[in-house]
């Protein structure tokens, strides 16, 4: 089983101007912005690659001497084919960048040559490590950020956004009941399709968005779902458009101004006056005809199909050097990474007068929001798609009951949430001495955890209060409990973790082995070809005497070329055995045979049960799980994937980290006052 530590292959582009102009999308009703926002590409679109670098003799001939043997292209070890770096051409720039990624990393950590070739001189191993830096983390000797991508709003950002900008609920309530548990889909998430993760792991990956159309007779019925639901808030009207009557008439002066500060509004401080002069026509065409009311929605309705809403546009200077966005713009990517929505009024404010540029001002904006319950985007948008127990509430695979659901996806919800709201060491996610359980899993836990010193407000608050209500019985939220065994604490040994890892009836140690390789460490796994069923390994032990999995995973990965992914790969799957598939304690299986969660990591060090995994999960690969965690919440927030050129401040990331205890906090403040966060580059 040849698992390659590889990079995934890239999507295919879709042209996102294909049909644009056929029939049916000229009958649809604002076919003319859908044009509007083909053509963004135009103008805003994405950012080419670099030309391939040329490789130095010096370089070219380590290549060769000692590569090129097994690297090339006749029948290349492992899939890697060096001799296509020696003529490069321009076009092969993005699969060369991954290319002499995966080399760097391989020579840096040692493991190429292989142990059993002569390892490379100093000088060899430093002209691969240098001319890699010089040529893909700096620029002219110099650190930047790569270009910056356009950002399109997701489905979760859009629902989030008209709720703000129309001050209007659109999600679906959380409530206490047999009848709706709580995670339902609401009427946008039925109308408009999910977008799906691009190759930062996330569904707001700007390459991922720009290659997928917007489906616009959806994304109307949207809007126009959003506005019926503000028509029907007179608290909505009021604060919108300062009155609720909507018999009300108005000046042509007053008009234009509620006009034009829904606009700016709308589009996020973006200034674009044709733009602007269009949405005015839509109010004043409409006035002619109706109430002002009326009018004013419908310039709304204009306003809401304009680029500038879905798009979240900046500013470019066509630059090769990074520089600061302006402060409207740095209120909305901090809005978004923080809350998945538009900058509220404080945020606007801020950034309008100026002193959002003040670092002390930043960085209590960043304390305020982070206060805020629309902080939930953090645990339930981020850490649901990273973790992947969002899982939970899309795949009908995981319903076991409503009760049931809804106890394991707020387990995980709220345990992530703990990292933020106290103030955590982002650590706690493998091990801690806390966790959150349902109340019917009280037994093998103690009361609240001494370390519970809440830094910032309890968001879930109100699903632990509902007074006076019988159905409260029906379902109780999980509790903040110390741990009192060794079976429980950090997330990784959560309810909902060990049920998306493994099958409906029986535990997957290979598929809960590539999570924690993935999704914990940070590995980049490519599955291999032709994998033969598990089942056919136990064919082949017939009549002998099995002990457990362990044994069957032995036979099935007899291949030295399997063995080489799985020893990294079976140590942590077989470590979580004594969890069920549905997360349960056990010592034994359905048929008497002993449970064993043990085994040996590649560096020899050995472990007998789940929590000496953890242990050895932060000894062993702490530094890979701070960074891949760095890496994994900077690529939310910057909407793409982490490239060489971002290692710098990754680095500068983690050793603030190692000096402040890992606290979560921290993680996210230097993200937010990082140059990929405060700053843009074109070219």
């Amino acid at each position: 089983m040849n698992c390659r530590l590889l990079t995934r292959n890239n999507t295919k582009r879709r042209n996102a101007l294909s049909d644009a102009d056929s029939p049916q999308r000229r009958a649809c009703p604002g076919a003319g912005t859908w044009l509007c926002f083909s053509a963004l590409w135009l103008v805003f679109g994405p950012f080419q690659e670099a030309g391939a670098a040329v490789v130095p003799q010096r370089l070219a001939g380590v290549l060769r001497s000692r590569c090129l043997e097994c690297h090339a292209a006749d029948d290349p070890s492992g899939d890697v084919d060096l001799s296509v770096v020696l003529s490069p051409k321009v076009s092969d720039s993005a699969s060369l960048t991954k290319l002499w990624t995966r080399v760097e990393k391989m020579v840096a950590s040692g493991k190429m040559p292989p142990k059993d070739e002569q390892p490379l001189s100093k000088t060899q191993r430093d002209s691969v490590l240098a001319w890699y830096r010089e040529n893909y983390v700096l620029r002219d000797d110099k650190e930047h950020i790569g270009p910056t991508p356009l950002r399109r709003l997701t489905r979760y950002e859009l629902e989030n956004t008209l709720e703000e900008l129309l001050q209007i609920r659109l999600k679906q309530p959380y409530v206490f009941s047999p009848q709706s548990a709580g995670l339902l889909p609401s009427t946008i998430e039925r109308l408009y399709p999910a977008d799906t993760a691009g190759q930062s792991g996330f569904d707001n990956d700007a390459v991922r968005l720009r290659d997928v159309k917007v489906p616009m007779e959806k994304y109307l019925a949207c809007v126009d779902y959003a506005l019926r639901v503000f028509g029907q808030s007179s608290e909505a009207r009021q604060k919108l458009f300062g009155f609720s009557d909507k018999s009300t008439k108005l000046a042509a002066a007053d008009a234009e101004r509620i006009v034009n500060r829904f606009a700016r509004r709308a589009s996020r401080g973006y200034e674009n006056s044709a733009e602007r002069k269009l949405i005015l026509a839509a109010y004043l065409k409409s006035a002619r005809k109706g109430t002002s009311y009326q009018a004013l929605r419908d310039a709304a309705r204009r306003a809401l199909v304009s680029p500038s809403f879905l798009y979240r546009l900046e500013v470019s200077r066509e630059s090769k050097q990074p520089y600061e966005v302006s402060l409207t713009e740095l209120a909305t990517r901090l809005s978004y990474f923080l809350w998945a929505s538009m900058p509220d009024e404080e945020l606007f404010r801020v950034a309008e007068d100026g002193s959002l540029g003040e670092e002390a001002v930043l960085r209590k904006q960043v304390e305020r929001m982070l206060d805020s319950p629309k902080r939930i985007a953090l645990a339930e948008n981020f850490a649901g798609q990273w973790l992947g127990f969002d899982g939970i509430k899309r795949n009908p695979v995981y319903y076991r009951g409503e009760k049931w659901t809804r106890g394991v996806y707020d387990e995980l919800l709220f345990s992530f949430d703990e990292l933020i709201k106290s103030d955590r060491s982002i650590l706690e996610i493998v091990d801690a001495d806390w966790v959150y359980v349902r109340p019917e899993l009280h037994r093998g836990t103690g009361g609240r955890p001494k370390s519970d010193k809440a830094r910032f407000a309890d968001i879930f608050a109100e699903r632990r209060s509902r007074e006076g209500l019988q159905v409260e019985a029906f379902y109780r939220p999980p509790e903040l409990r110390s741990v009192k065994n060794n079976r429980l604490g950090g997330m990784i040994t959560s309810t909902g973790i060990l049920r998306v890892t493994s099958s409906p009836n029986e535990t997957k140690p290979i598929r809960r082995g590539v999570w924690l390789l993935e999704t914990i460490i940070g590995e980049e796994m490519k599955p291999p070809d032709n994998v033969p069923p598990l089942s056919e390994s136990q064919k082949k032990l017939g009549k002998q005497k099995a002990t457990g999995i362990a044994e069957i995973l032995k036979l099935h990965t007899e291949k030295p070329a399997c063995r080489s992914c799985h020893q990294h790969i079976d140590p942590l799957g077989l470590g979580l055995e004594n969890f069920s598939p549905i997360g349960r304690w056990r010592t034994a299986y359905k048929d008497r045979k002993p449970v064993r969660s043990g085994g040996v990591l590649p560096n020899g060090r050995k472990f007998s049960s789940p929590k000496q995994l953890k242990q050895e999960l932060l000894t062993f690969y702490r530094q890979q799980i701070v960074d891949n965690m760095i890496r994994k919440m900077m690529a939310y927030a910057l909407g793409r994937k982490m490239q060489p050129h971002d290692r710098p401040t990754i680095k500068r990331i983690h050793d603030e980290l190692v000096k402040n205890d890992y606290r979560m906090f921290v993680l996210i403040e230097q993200i937010v006052m990082s140059p990929q966060f405060r700053k843009r580059q074109d070219q």
